[in-house]
């Protein structure tokens, strides 16, 4: 798994991993967004008005860390804006009153003022709102609110902020982690700039797996576990970065000691972190596998003992072939390669493999009848799971 010296100058360690507020040197693949948010808001800064900003897209594909990126850069680039003051808030399972506090909290710390907390968090929300907005009056700096997961506050709440930001030539930049519910569309007019963040490819998915591998290790890391794990991103969950870094952190106690993992190791670790792995449904396999004619019983019966044997992440369509070739000797059956390709197909669609899309294919939205197309195969499922499914079979019979 691992192989030579990282001779990346960017390395940082653990942290470009396990730092929430970790941001990359380059933010791959999200220039033109990256180039976006930075245009308008230094406009906005620089002329005085004031900007509400929405972000959208599933968790994990990378909203918080455009704007973090942004927002360093203003004011590291524009000496004028060194005295952004930046208010960040996570709206996950906060209240209003909690949301409030957490304001003033940041609020008071960049003005250097000392509130009573204890005073504060028995006051009821009109006169915690009345606190806030005097307390925003009170900067002598430009103020910065970023919202985090805004789909988890109350509509009415949040728009009083919007409204708020507006009167007051405050700026709001907000991330939504789902599309707006029914009830708080009529927040939407509120915001100026509406930005729903695209999924990556296959190769823009491993290009930032890639990267992060090289900023939280000196040492190299085998290629095709980088291609596995983007491959398996995108077969149980969706293509987001987050994801990725969510299963290397799990993975990093052995990588940073350079431990050797083989398959078995790794997939059980995904398990933890890809839930559809999680839960394949072994009673319909096995039912349908017992069913299935005795060449496919054989035939997934060499394929396990391929991956389990030699521990690979991939299996060539040669391979697998050959694994056809020898199931058909062992019990006299004709060779056809019209039947291997049905074959594998049939292991497709039932979720046993699939072809990676590190294949030199370009549209992997319908998979090819002409399985010869594809050059590289994983399994969708544990490979050990699927020995223990055919071996119950045989020991029927």
């Amino acid at each position: 798994m691992i192989s030579t010296q990282n001779n990346n100058s960017n390395f940082v360690g653990p942290r470009a991993l396990f730092d929430q507020s970790y941001i990359p040197p380059q933010i791959l693949y999200r220039k033109k967004e990256e180039k976006s948010l930075f245009s308008i808001l230094n406009d906005s800064f620089s002329d005085n008005f004031s900007l509400n900003v929405l972000y959208q897209g599933i968790q994990g594909i990378g909203k918080k860390v455009i704007i973090n990126k942004v927002i360093r850069d203003l004011s590291l680039l524009n000496p004028e804006l060194s005295t952004i003051h930046k208010a960040y808030v996570d709206c996950t399972d906060k209240n209003l009153d909690e949301i409030l506090i957490s304001l003033l909290s940041e609020i008071g710390a960049h003005q250097n003022l000392n509130f009573d907390f204890k005073s504060i968090i028995n006051s009821n929300i009109s006169d915690l709102w009345n606190i806030f907005k005097l307390t925003c009056k009170k900067a002598d700096h430009n103020l910065l609110f970023v919202f985090n997961n805004i789909e988890q506050l109350k509509p009415e709440f949040f728009k009083k902020f919007l409204q708020y930001g507006k009167e007051t030539n405050i700026s709001l930049v907000s991330t939504g982690n789902q599309i707006l519910k029914t009830s708080t569309l009529d927040v939407l007019p509120e915001f100026d700039i509406k930005k729903r963040l695209s999924y990556f490819s296959y190769r823009e998915l491993h290009d930032i797996i890639k990267q992060r591998i090289s900023l939280a290790f000196k040492h190299e890391v085998d290629k095709e576990l980088i291609e596995f794990i983007t491959d398996m991103i995108f077969e149980h969950h969706v293509p987001v970065p987050g994801k990725g870094i969510e299963i290397l952190r799990d993975l990093y106690p052995f990588l940073s000691k350079q431990v050797e993992l083989n398959h078995l190791e790794i997939l059980d670790i995904l398990q933890n972190q890809l839930e559809s792995l999680q839960i394949t449904d072994e009673f319909s396999m096995l039912s349908y596998i017992s069913e299935a004619e005795l060449l496919i019983i054989i035939f997934l019966d060499n394929l396990s003992n391929y991956f389990l044997k030699k521990s690979n992440f991939y299996i060539t369509v040669e391979e697998l072939k050959e694994l056809y070739y020898v199931s058909c000797e062992s019990i006299n059956f004709e060779k056809s390669e019209e039947e291997f390709k049905n074959l594998i197909t049939t292991m497709r669609n039932i979720g046993i493999i699939n072809a990676s899309k590190k294949n030199s294919m370009n549209d992997f939205r319908y998979f090819s009848e002409n399985i010869l197309n594809y050059n590289f195969y994983f399994m969708v499922i544990n490979p050990q799971n699927l020995k223990h499914i055919v071996d119950a079979i045989f020991s029927k019979h």
